[in-house]
């Protein structure tokens, strides 16, 4: 199994074309197929695909844990979307903390921009969001319309122009 058939799954299930348990039955294999010894797994996707993998891996167990079905199933379409969008597995995975607590971090975007919540506490947030460390870094110099931009590009899905603005300086 690559991540490509994972995202045509999970594509199939966000259409409605499979269901949540259709899914499910679909990772169960693979989960049961993985040694958790690193010593009794195959290394060759590791090797040759390192990203791919390393996404696929997390979005599996991301999707193994379970949860609230329209959560799951907003979370998958947002997937599905920053993969479109950036092309880029590695980029993906760099995104996902984002992508998957973007309705919370626009949320404060906006309230931090209209003033309800103040520098201190949306730094607060920042720090213990669990995005990587050049979104956080990026997050605590933005000033307000580079802020404005990132809660709008993320609200549009437009994931690879949220891959770049994090990659330079917020302007």
């Amino acid at each position: 199994m690559s991540l490509q058939d994972l995202t045509v799954q999970l594509r199939r299930w966000t259409t409605g074309e499979i269901s949540l348990l259709e899914l499910q039955d679909w990772l169960t294999p693979i989960l049961s197929a993985d040694s958790l010894d690193v010593e009794e797994s195959d290394a060759q996707p590791w090797e040759h695909a390192a990203e791919d993998t390393r996404l696929f891996w997390r979005i599996i167990y991301l999707f193994e844990a379970g949860g609230d079905e329209p959560s799951l199933r907003l979370d998958a379409e947002r997937i599905v979307a920053c993969l479109d969008s950036t092309g880029d597995a590695s980029a993906t995975y760099e995104l996902l903390p984002l992508v998957l607590d973007q309705d919370r971090l626009t949320t404060i975007l906006t309230k931090h921009l209209a003033g309800t919540i103040s520098r201190t506490g949306f730094l607060g947030v920042v720090a213990e969001s669990g995005y990587p460390p050049h979104a956080k870094l990026w997050l605590t110099h933005a000033p307000g319309p580079a802020l404005d931009r990132l809660a709008d590009r993320l609200a549009c899905s437009a994931y690879q122009e949220v891959a770049a603005l994090l990659e330079k300086a917020p302007e």
